[in-house]
């Protein structure tokens, strides 16, 4: 497979990673039941609960009406998320990587098992998270979130940095900027996961748009 040919793959996944990103932002947001702050995206604060009362927070401290609606809005996101979004986020930078090896071939094959890797933590984090909403007052499948979630983005975050030596010229230092911020950001997930929480999915999205407007770029590229 040619360079361009895997960019051009690439470009078509990074147009459906982007398609369900902005159908998902596009859709009335979630109730929570408890103190979560409004800044705050639900799905991403499921994602790094550390405990009961963060659980609470979103779901609220007693069943009712409120919890029924967060729950079906919680797993109606994990189902599109389990069958299409890591899918296709997934194939969007394998390919991403597989158009790149060229400029660097063991950090690309690097990059690609990151992402393999990612995207199995992804599926257990919401193999975890779909236990968690059937029962929001018990801590029992937290401690399979806690390493799933981490390794994910974490993991995307590592994968993403590896992009920057396999780029030249101003992409290079665009990558470093936004590459490398989506990378402190996923690393600051270990530790505070409550105070980066409402900024982790945009900082990772800074280094995924820079990957498609390279693809766009290596697309139309003639040989």
């Amino acid at each position: 497979m040619s360079s361009r040919t895997a960019h051009r793959i690439s470009l078509v996944l990074g147009l459906l990673v982007l398609g369900i990103a902005i159908y998902g932002i596009g859709q009335p947001a979630p109730p929570t039941c408890g103190g979560l702050a409004k800044n705050y995206p639900p799905i991403i604060a499921f994602e790094l609960v550390r405990s009961v009362a963060d659980l609470h927070a979103i779901f609220g401290d007693a069943p009712g009406t409120c919890r029924v609606a967060i729950v079906r809005a919680m797993d109606s996101t994990n189902v599109m998320d389990s069958l299409l979004f890591i899918q296709a986020y997934g194939a969007f930078l394998i390919f991403f990587f597989l158009g790149r090896r060229v400029a660097a071939p063991r950090l690309a094959t690097a990059a690609i098992l990151i992402v393999v890797l990612a995207c199995v933590a992804d599926h257990l984090e919401n193999f975890a998270l779909f236990h968690l909403s059937a029962d929001p007052d018990r801590s029992t499948w937290i401690s399979l979130l806690i390493p799933a979630t981490e390794t994910k983005w974490v993991g995307l975050g590592i994968a993403a940095l590896l992009a920057i030596p396999m780029l030249q010229g101003l992409a290079r230092w665009l990558a470093v900027i936004a590459c490398g911020a989506g990378f402190l950001v996923t690393l600051a997930t270990i530790p505070a996961p409550a105070i980066v929480g409402p900024y982790l999915s945009n900082a990772v999205a800074l280094g995924w748009i820079l990957f498609l407007a390279i693809d766009i770029r290596e697309s139309l590229r003639r040989n």
